[in-house]
């Protein structure tokens, strides 16, 4: 009897101590401290992401109010861009960038008429060359020595057209760029700005388009003076060299010419 009651404890026992929980207190809060922190931490990176969201969208804001600005620009002075195009193209005539005055310094050599050159006085400032001698009697000219002259004074009738040709362009275009001027200082919006910028720059390129076309046909002038002046040179120095052979030339013959004669007391003859 007492045997059987042993065992029977003995079954009771361990299925009693099965049901008792064990508790760490310290691994419990450790455990919510680490819970803890990672919701801290994700709350900070929401706080984050919500602050980079509103400044996304207040620069968007800040965009749109841009373009809704450039809308009234355009809408009260038009696209600067196209206005700036349209108003070189249309306005200030593009015909006049590409435009050339007077002759080509080919065509002025072959226009070149050594006659007309011969009475050419520059509007009284030179004489006109006549065809008589000091004692007033007519001679003919060779007149292809006078065309190296003549195209000298063709390039310079050239560049006196050019100049006369230009004056009036240049005049209009510096009052057109003076009134530029004037407008841009009291200009309100930047599209205006830039519509009399695009004028201003377009003013300029013609003004100096004129100035280049000027200086070239100063330049042909000059070329063809140095031209002529080397060709002189050489002329000199080429009959300098003809003398001097002809002299040689000269002398050589005289001595072949008496060492050739035979001289006695009475007569001398040649063999």
């Amino acid at each position: 009897m007492k045997s059987s009651r042993l065992l029977l404890l003995g079954f009771l026992i361990p299925s009693a101590f099965a049901q008792w929980i064990v508790n760490d207190p310290i691994n419990t809060v450790i455990n919510t401290g680490i819970q803890s922190a990672q919701i801290a931490n994700h709350v900070e990176v929401l706080r984050q992401w919500a602050a980079q969201l509103e400044n996304l969208n207040r620069q968007i804001r800040q965009l749109e109010d841009q373009l809704a600005e450039q809308r009234r620009i355009r809408e009260v002075l038009g696209n600067p861009t196209a206005a700036g195009a349209q108003m070189v193209l249309d306005k200030l005539a593009p015909a006049e960038l590409a435009r050339t005055y007077g002759e080509t310094l080919q065509a002025v050599r072959r226009l070149a008429d050594a006659t007309a050159s011969l009475r050419r006085t520059a509007d009284g400032i030179y004489g006109a060359l006549e065809n008589r001698t000091a004692l007033g009697r007519e001679f003919t000219r060779q007149p292809g020595t006078y065309r190296r002259y003549a195209a000298v004074d063709q390039q310079a009738e050239n560049l006196g057209r050019v100049y006369d040709d230009t004056a009036a362009r240049q005049t209009a275009l510096q009052t057109d760029l003076a009134a530029t001027l004037a407008s841009l200082k009291t200009a309100t919006t930047q599209a205006e700005v830039d519509k009399l910028n695009v004028k201003v720059a377009a003013l300029n390129g013609q003004l100096a388009v004129i100035a280049a076309q000027r200086r070239d046909e100063t330049d042909k002038l000059t070329a063809q003076q140095i031209q002529n002046e080397n060709q002189a040179a050489k002329e000199r120095q080429d009959l300098l060299e003809k003398q001097i052979a002809d002299e040689r030339q000269s002398l050589d013959a005289a001595n072949a010419w008496q060492r050739s004669l035979r001289i006695t007391a009475g007569n001398y003859g040649r063999p």
